[in-house]
C-alpha cells in the first residue's frame, strides 16, 4: 500500500474515529442500559449504537472490508483484504458509572498467517477532544482540539526507578491474582503506579511520553491493535511480559507496552 492509500485510510479511520466519538459524548449523561455479556464484563447502549455508527460508515467506504469488533455482530464480514478491528468504547465500566476516562479505539489491519499488520490507526478521547492517530511509515501525532497535530514520541525515561507505571485489571479472578504479584514488583521498583480503566487510552499515553509502561494480562485484539501502530510509530514497543512478541488471541492476550527503553523484571 502505497503513501496516498495509507494517508486515504488514515483520513478515513481518523474522521470515523471523531464521529462515533461525539456520538459517545452526546449519549454520556443521558440513562444507560447496561447489561453484563461475561463476568465482570459490560455492555451498554452507547457500546453498541458506537459501533454502529463506525461500521457503517466503513462499509460505505470499503463495502469488501472485514472486521474483528468487540461487540459480536454477525451481520458484518470477518473478513476482507483489510481488517477493521474496533473497540466502539473502551473503558465501558467507567463509561457506564460516567467516570470520564474511556475512548473508541479503529485499526485499519492487514491480515498476516499470525495475526494482524495495523496500517492506519486512531484512538480518540471525547471527553478532552484528543485525537491519537497513526499510519504506517508515516509516524504518529496527537491532536488536541482545534490545534494542529503534533508529532507524538515515547518519553526518554530509561530507569525503573523514574518509571510512571500504569496497569488494569481483567476480568479473570486467577489473572487478578497473577497481576498482584506483578503489582507488589512494580510497586517496589517504579516510581508510581496508575490504574487507568481503558487499556488503549493508557497505552496512547505511553506512545505521547504522558506515562513510561503499561501492563495487562488479558488484552484482546480490539484492545491492542490500534495501540500498536501508534507505539511504534512513536518509538515503543507492546510484548508479552517476558519479553517475547505478542501472540494475537480473541480470548486474551498478556501484554506490556513500554516507551521501549525500559527494562522491566517481570
Amino acid at each position: 500500500m502505497d503513501f496516498a492509500e495509507l494517508n486515504q485510510l488514515r483520513e478515513v479511520v481518523v474522521a470515523t474515529a471523531v464521529t462515533a466519538g461525539k456520538l459517545a459524548r452526546e449519549l454520556w449523561s443521558q440513562p444507560r442500559q447496561i447489561s453484563q455479556k461475561g463476568f465482570r464484563d459490560l455492555v451498554t447502549d452507547a457500546d453498541i449504537a458506537t459501533q454502529q455508527c463506525i461500521t457503517d460508515a466503513v462499509q460505505a467506504r470499503y463495502p469488501d472490508h472485514g472486521f474483528l469488533t468487540e461487540e459480536e455482530d454477525s451481520q458484518l464480514p470477518a473478513s476482507g483484504p483489510i481488517i477493521w478491528i474496533i473497540d466502539p468504547v473502551d473503558g465501558t465500566t467507567n463509561y457506564s458509572r460516567q467516570i470520564p476516562e474511556f475512548c473508541i479505539s479503529i485499526a485499519a489491519c492487514r491480515p498476516t498467517p499470525g495475526g494482524y499488520e495495523p496500517l492506519a490507526a486512531a484512538i480518540y478521547d471525547p471527553m478532552r477532544d484528543e485525537l491519537f492517530s497513526a499510519a504506517q511509515g508515516q509516524g504518529a501525532t496527537l491532536q488536541i482540539g482545534g490545534a494542529a497535530p503534533i508529532p507524538m514520541q515515547v518519553s526518554a525515561v530509561a530507569a525503573t526507578t523514574e518509571a510512571v507505571m500504569a496497569i488494569d485489571w481483567s476480568a479473570s479472578s486467577r489473572s487478578r491474582v497473577h497481576i498482584m504479584e506483578l503489582i507488589n514488583k512494580l510497586a517496589e521498583s517504579s516510581f508510581t503506579l496508575r490504574a487507568i480503566g481503558t487499556a488503549a487510552l493508557a497505552m496512547a499515553w505511553v506512545a505521547a511520553g504522558r506515562v513510561d509502561g503499561y501492563l495487562n494480562l488479558r488484552l484482546r485484539p480490539w484492545d491492542v491493535a490500534a495501540a500498536l501502530l501508534l507505539l511504534q510509530e512513536s518509538g515503543g514497543t507492546i510484548v508479552q511480559p517476558g519479553g517475547e512478541p505478542i501472540v494475537w488471541d480473541t480470548a486474551g492476550m498478556a501484554c506490556v507496552a513500554t516507551n521501549g527503553r525500559l527494562t522491566l523484571n517481570l
